[in-house]
């Protein structure tokens, strides 16, 4: 089959979540995250201009009428690479009942116009019509980031999808010194699976590390011979690790659980920066000197396309 088998409407299911106040989320994360980072705080502001830096996105912000669009996943690479199907960002916002949307978040970028297999970081504004989506490939032995003017993608994508303007309140977040294990994401969510258990909290924002190295990943081209052997062979063999450096911006999408069957990625956090350094975040390496800033809000849907 050739690229053109569209998905981007292929909706299987919307799930209702429950939409915590913004008061009521930014307790949860007073109460969970000085366990895990040595200097927290948590208030609740006015979203920062994303037009300008280190955002330098194509909406001045996020956070009113939120969804979540949750597209295709891990599914769309093992057992099969179904690397025929394409994803288009103003589609799937109509799909979410938000035509005039901005839409951000982590997902695989589009390689029939890239050229290879890569990270994406989405960035479209369906309102103005304009596209910033960030791209990070492998070039021989390292990586480069780039944009692209095309609200396109492959495989996967978790989109966050919300009204492009400003003066959005949201969650504002500052952590530094980890003192646990746990990644700044994880922590988040395990915020949300404290407060909320047994219900379906959704949220979608911007971190940004401004202090630190952490370990991320870029994912190479397909393999030749058109599959993995096991999921094992993806996480130890075929993807590239490196570590880089702060200030990286980081736009993530989280879900306290998985949906039921449907499959939800209950965290997936991709980065850019100015400096060249871009890619899927895994966790920071220097727990003694990390500092983290991040402004958070919640989603009332999830949008379940082309799951898998």
């Amino acid at each position: 089959r050739t690229m053109t088998d569209d998905c981007s409407s292929n909706l299987s299911v919307k799930l209702d979540t429950h939409v915590p106040s913004l008061e009521n989320l930014a307790d949860a994360f007073r109460t969970a995250l000085p366990s895990n980072f040595d200097t927290v705080s948590v208030d609740i502001v006015d979203c920062p201009d994303l037009s300008s830096a280190p955002f330098n996105l194509t909406s001045p912000g996020f956070g009113k009428n939120l969804v979540i669009a949750e597209v295709g996943g891990p599914g769309n690479l093992f057992p099969e690479i179904h690397k025929q199907k394409a994803f288009d960002i103003t589609t799937i916002c109509k799909t979410c009942e938000h035509p005039e949307a901005f839409a951000f978040g982590p997902g695989a970028g589009p390689w029939p116009i890239v050229g290879v297999n890569c990270e994406m970081v989405a960035d479209v504004n369906c309102a103005s019509g304009r596209v910033g989506t960030r791209i990070a490939r492998l070039e021989k032995d390292s990586y480069a980031l780039e944009q692209i003017s095309k609200p396109v993608f492959s495989l996967m994508a978790n989109l966050a999808v919300s009204d492009a303007e400003s003066g959005q309140r949201v969650v504002h977040i500052k952590a530094k010194k980890r003192l646990g294990s746990t990644n700044f994401p994880d922590s988040l969510r395990a915020a949300l699976v404290a407060a909320f258990p047994q219900q379906l909290v959704s949220l979608g924002g911007f971190f940004i590390l401004r202090s630190g190295k952490a370990k991320l990943h870029v994912m190479p081209d397909f393999p030749g011979c058109g599959h993995f052997a096991s999921e094992k062979e993806i996480g130890s063999e075929w993807l590239k690790y490196f570590e880089m450096a702060a200030p990286l911006v980081c736009a993530t999408v989280m879900h306290s659980n998985e949906g039921g069957s449907h499959k939800l990625r209950v965290e997936h956090t991709h980065c850019y920066s100015d400096h060249g350094d871009g890619g899927h975040y895994h966790y920071d390496t220097t727990p003694d000197e990390v500092e983290y800033e991040g402004w958070f809000a919640p989603a009332s849907a999830v949008y379940r396309i082309d799951e898998i």
